[in-house]
């Protein structure tokens, strides 16, 4: 890690992490990260009202319902001045881990169903073009996504292996070519999976993008 305070860091799962409170914001990592997906907050929501945020006489007034949505009770509140970038839905991953130690009760044979974990971007996504699970389970569906041919990550010859891949979608396969598949599972076009070690997520798409 190029962080001077050791603020973004890969856990035990994988899964690379930020400690929002140790962030001193120098953005050493943002100008090191192959994909350009961190983000600085300029933003101080919790320093000022929301609804004086912009001033002037065309500022809007009262709160916008998209800025309270902002506010989500199940993801840790950053201050203005540290760097950010996807979480993987770590509060839902401990969640699922949690509920399955519950379940467990004395046994320490504690593991996450298959299915009982989704993320926000998942959830949301109209096409069931995202997939995350288990990838130590080779059953999972995950496992058999990343097990295809199609597979492919961003930057895969630089060696950086991350946890996010992608799937190309095949439009119109010809069973006459030598070595064709007659299926594949499931109708997952262009897949990006993310995740950590036990997990990983697959996207389809149209076109093979980011």
């Amino acid at each position: 890690t190029v962080c001077p305070v050791n603020a973004t860091v890969h856990n035990e799962e994988g899964l690379n992490v930020m400690a929002y409170n140790r962030c001193i914001g120098t953005r050493y990592c943002a100008n090191n990260c192959p994909y350009k997906v961190r983000r600085f907050n300029f933003f101080d929501y919790n320093q000022r009202p929301i609804d004086k945020l912009y001033w002037g006489p065309l500022a809007p007034k009262g709160t916008e319902e998209t800025i309270k949505l902002q506010k989500n009770p199940n993801v840790t509140v950053r201050m203005r001045g540290v760097m950010e970038k996807c979480t993987f839905c770590v509060q839902r991953i401990e969640e699922a881990k949690i509920n399955a130690r519950v379940r467990a009760r004395d046994s320490d044979n504690i593991k996450i169903p298959a299915g009982s974990l989704q993320t926000a971007c998942q959830q949301a996504c109209p096409a069931d073009a995202i997939v995350f699970g288990d990838l130590k389970d080779e059953k999972s569906e995950i496992s058999q996504l990343r097990a295809l041919p199609q597979n492919y990550s961003l930057l895969e010859y630089l060696n950086v292996r991350p946890r996010l891949t992608y799937l190309g979608r095949i439009r119109n396969p010809n069973p006459a070519m030598p070595g064709a598949r007659t299926s594949y599972i499931p109708s997952h076009g262009h897949g990006e999976s993310h995740g950590h070690e036990n997990a990983t997520e697959n996207h389809s798409s149209e076109e093979a993008h980011k």
